[in-house]
């Protein structure tokens, strides 16, 4: 089953727009897919919540993280602390969902935003 791997800045970003990120990946997939991310991704948020200086990036953080501790998201345990590097080693085979320019350029297939809430293969 194809993963689709949820970056740090994405989560941020749907938690900021109200974007249910899980409906909308699922009208994009044509098969079975299981989201996730890695676990540095949720110490990022962890910390974006209580250190960001703008209160809004801060909020969305806070969301972010509180939805991914639901389980509607599958957290993949790594050793590493770098988040891009984690997840390119994990992206063959696999999207991953991002609105990094230089991470989506390392990868195979990606999921982006344009025009504010319209998510696409990048």
């Amino acid at each position: 089953m194809i993963k689709v791997i949820l970056d740090t800045n994405f989560l941020v970003y749907c938690a900021k727009q109200k974007i249910d990120y899980a409906e909308e990946i699922s009208k994009l997939m044509k098969t079975g897919f299981e989201l996730t991310t890695i676990s540095p991704v949720l110490v990022e948020l962890e910390k974006l919540a209580k250190e960001e200086k703008k209160l809004s990036d801060r909020d969305a953080a806070k969301m972010a993280s509180k939805i991914l501790k639901t389980g509607v998201v599958k957290i993949i345990p790594v050793s590493g602390d770098n988040v891009d590097k984690e997840i390119i080693a994990l992206s063959g085979g696999n999207i991953i969902a991002t609105l990094d320019r230089e991470l989506k350029s390392k990868v195979e297939r990606s999921i982006i935003i344009r025009e504010g809430k319209k998510l696409e293969f990048g």
